[in-house]
């Protein structure tokens, strides 16, 4: 039984970079060193400019394997590229001298079977934050075929996992769909955030002027909603009232990615487009330190993707004390509290540009929001919580697996 001893454990995770999915490993990184367990992120790709600092400083043990391999080929055959480089990191925990006893892992569930052949009784716990086969497109032609056993073996990775996590219950009903012959129901484990390092600021002098969109330049975050919201608010305000206003554009980038690429182009050929070239600023791979102060010194916080399948911003943005309008799907409902703690709106422009309009008219209703958020942050979304449920969840898959 593992009882109160501390546990080796080791996490998995394919490319070490800035976005959601790498801040949940991180936290629980750190989260279960704190309570004294031996951890090592095992990754197959981490450039320390564009990673969290805790990666780069020596907070936590990281060991890149594999990092010769290519993301993908000629754009194309990423998931391969991916399965790929996570079996060479799982190869190097099994071959690791100092044997964990369980590994977390998340995004390639595929490379679980490989654990369960190798070495039968270490744990592996999945930490789903959503369904792979359903972050790809539609099945047809060619495609349907290529994609054939990379599904079967996802079905068959996920199957195999000691335990599986996920990150919200929107995505635990997703995920009962999308697998309805597992014999298991998935854990709910919120992420959660530093409330100590997310926290509130006073408001400058001349009040808070900036609305900040917070998500990574890909098409699927949606962010060209925040500048068509932007423009449409322009439109709405009295030019007076407008003049101060600023809009702030900052995400992860990786210049490795066609997507991330193209998507910030576009972004900055919309805000030409629109005249408003001079009031956006866009911040790609933002560090850590310099984002927590513009989210805290903000109007607002701005939250553009459907079916989030749980959405870190709206929590850092209520942690720090300021309201987050986002998109009424997925998980935003189980964080935010419509109109407490921020506005839920239908994906539109004139529906963000509405919500911005009440709360740039109403500060002191942009602040009692705020209050609100970070109450229920420390109550509900804290990195501690998110801790003692992910400690509980991995003690559980040791003591069931004898060791």
């Amino acid at each position: 039984m593992a009882g109160d001893r501390p546990l080796r454990v080791a996490i998995l995770h394919p490319d070490l970079g800035l976005g959601g999915a790498e801040r949940l490993v991180v936290d629980a990184a750190l989260e279960l060193q704190q309570r004294g367990h031996r951890v090592t992120l095992f990754t197959g790709s981490h450039d320390p400019a564009r990673a969290f600092e805790e990666t780069s400083n020596g907070t936590l043990d990281v060991r890149v394997c594999g990092g010769r391999l290519p993301l993908h080929a000629a754009g194309r055959l990423r998931v391969v590229a991916a399965i790929a480089k996570t079996t060479v990191v799982a190869a190097a925990i099994l071959r690791d001298r100092d044997r964990p006893d369980v590994v977390l892992c998340d995004v390639v569930p595929h490379i679980i079977p490989l654990f369960r052949v190798l070495r039968r009784r270490l744990p592996v716990v999945f930490y789903c934050h959503f369904p792979d086969q359903l972050l790809t497109p539609p099945r047809r032609g060619l495609y349907r075929w290529y994609r054939a056993p990379v599904d079967a073996l996802d079905s068959a990775g996920t199957a195999g996992a000691s335990s599986v996590l996920v990150n919200s219950r929107y995505t635990a009903s997703v995920f009962a769909r999308t697998y309805p012959r597992m014999a298991s129901t998935p854990e709910v484990v919120y992420p959660g955030v530093d409330i100590e390092r997310w926290a509130p600021r006073p408001a400058p002098p001349a009040g808070r002027t900036t609305i900040v969109s917070v998500a990574r330049f890909e098409r699927s975050k949606n962010v060209a909603l925040a500048v068509g919201a932007f423009a449409t608010l322009r439109d709405q305000l009295p030019a007076r009232v407008f003049a101060p206003l600023r809009l702030a554009i900052a995400g992860g980038f990786d210049a490795r990615l066609t997507d991330c690429v193209e998507t910030l182009a576009n972004l900055r050929g919309l805000a030409q487009a629109s005249g408003l070239q001079d009031r956006i600023d866009f911040l790609p791979s933002c560090p850590e330190a310099g984002l927590r102060a513009l989210v805290a010194g903000a109007l607002a916080v701005v939250y553009t993707p459907e079916h989030e399948h749980f959405g870190y911003v709206p929590v850092e943005g209520m942690a720090c004390g300021r309201p987050v309008v986002a998109v009424a799907s997925g998980g935003p409902l189980e964080t935010i509290v419509d109109g407490e703690t921020g506005i839920l709106v239908p994906p539109t422009v004139e529906a963000f540009a509405e919500a911005l309009a009440r709360l740039v008219g109403d500060p002191a209703l942009a602040d009692r929001m705020g209050a609100a958020g970070r109450a229920r942050v420390v109550a509900s979304f804290s990195r501690t919580s998110f801790g003692t449920h992910l400690e509980a969840a991995l003690r559980s898959a040791v003591d069931r697996a004898g060791r």
